[in-house]
């Protein structure tokens, strides 16, 4: 049943214009322990919303700067977070192990993949900016420096009042 209401959260969500401000907090995901995860609880923030995998090579590259990103910025104004498609809590645990970098951002799981196929992601890493609102900012498709200058900047821009 959760795997069916998530499915239809995910279609609500894709097909709603990128202005429903309603749209990415209706999301809802899976902690390492396969507890539900809500976007909703990052309202307020802006949120990096990541898609990846640990076969994926981008994927894997963008990590560290993710990491450094989030910890540039307080967690009260920023939030990275990382959706793992297709794979289990336990491959997680051993990519995490060889990675031998601390990752200070949440992960998330869609072991089934549905965010995938729903979202219509070409490929990935894929990710998405929201502002505090959950109006869409930005659309990222392959791996990308997070923590450059200009994208620092360009957050910063994004939290002025």
């Amino acid at each position: 049943m959760k795997s069916a209401l998530l499915g239809l959260a995910l279609t609500i969500a894709s097909l709603m214009p990128a202005s429903a401000q309603e749209s990415v907090y209706q999301l809802s995901f899976a902690d390492l322990e396969r507890n539900p995860a809500p976007l909703e609880k990052y309202r307020g923030k802006i949120l990096l919303l990541n898609f990846w995998a640990t076969w994926c090579p981008p994927c894997i590259r963008e990590m560290p700067s993710m990491t450094r990103l989030q910890q540039h910025f307080d967690d009260s104004d920023l939030a990275v977070v990382a959706v793992n498609v297709g794979e289990t809590p336990e491959a997680i645990a051993s990519f995490r192990q060889q990675l031998g970098t601390p990752l200070a951002f949440e992960l998330l799981l869609d072991e089934s993949g549905s965010a995938f196929r729903e979202l219509g992601i070409p490929g990935l890493p894929m990710s998405y900016l929201y502002d505090r609102d959950g109006q869409l900012l930005e659309t990222v498709a392959g791996g990308h420096e997070w923590d450059s200058p200009e994208r620092i900047s360009q957050i910063e821009t994004w939290l002025k009042p």
